[in-house]
């Protein structure tokens, strides 16, 4: 009964809330990382909208023209985005028809890829130096690679039980700014016990498939945020690299779009950073 009183007595008199402070902090991203929104988009092969009026707005020329040359003549064709993004990629992106990125896309039989969203949607966080592999697909049983040089010279070789990647490095610059690094990447044959040489050249084992990284074919982009990496297939070099990277399973074209949304440093607070007084 006494307790019954006191709450009478206090009736609906709202109590002074103690100053407590939380238990958790807010999660912060670290300072030497960003987060980029990754989409790859699929369409129709040879779409003319997509493949048209869409990369009026993307910047074709951001790139060395050493390395714009030898992508376009292995069937790639990179951007960056600079500004808002293209209504007809826009009216894409927000369909309903989308879901997030899932780890095991790799896994999925082409039945399922038939049915997938139009749109795969993933938001990542990539520490600085660090690379992050972004996998395109299914594995397949076999692949010939046609691969062109800098001096035009043509190789091909045949690859079986192959898996289609995409290495990302992101370095994060002075003046708060992002140089983003793209390179093409197959793993291919049976799982085995190998060994790969660190930075300190010491050997340590690295189980796993056998791998062929494309390093000739790295793309480089100078990123602020909202600012976009775009990378699609060539419509007229369906059986090029860049044609198998860029084709799903069901025969559609893909573009992937990069766009950095979020980075935590900042170049004003940079000891190391050379600032020049104007």
């Amino acid at each position: 009964m006494i307790g019954l009183a006191l709450v009478a007595a206090v009736g609906c008199t709202p109590l002074a809330r103690p100053e407590i402070p939380p238990l958790l902090r807010q999660p912060r991203m670290s300072t030497d990382s960003v987060v980029v929104d990754v989409f790859l988009v699929r369409f129709p092969w040879g779409d003319p909208e997509i493949n048209g009026p869409v990369w009026q707005d993307i910047d074709e020329q951001s790139f060395a023209a050493d390395s714009r040359r030898i992508l376009l003549a292995n069937g790639f064709r990179p951007g960056v985005l600079l500004g808002q993004m293209p209504d007809a990629l826009v009216a894409r992106l927000d369909l309903a028809d989308s879901q997030a990125l899932p780890g095991e896309i790799a896994q999925q039989k082409i039945d399922e890829l038939a049915n997938q969203p139009t749109v795969l949607r993933g938001h990542f966080q990539l520490r600085d130096g660090a690379r992050k592999e972004f996998s395109l697909g299914p594995a397949r049983e076999k692949l010939n690679v046609l691969l062109r040089d800098a001096s035009g010279d043509v190789s091909g070789k045949t690859y079986d039980r192959v898996q289609l990647l995409l290495a990302a490095t992101a370095h994060l610059l002075a003046d708060g700014r992002v140089r983003l690094e793209l390179a093409p990447k197959i793993t291919h044959g049976d799982y085995r016990q190998g060994w790969l040489a660190d930075g300190q050249g010491i050997l340590r084992m690295n189980p796993g498939p056998q791998s062929r990284a494309f390093d000739d074919l790295k793309l480089e982009a100078v990123l602020s945020p909202g600012h976009a990496l775009v990378l699609s297939a060539i419509p007229s070099q369906p059986g090029s690299l860049g044609g198998s990277f860029f084709t799903d399973a069901c025969g559609n074209q893909e573009l992937l779009l990069i766009r950095l949304s979020q980075t935590q440093h900042d170049g004003a607070f940079d000891r190391e950073a050379n600032l020049a007084i104007e």
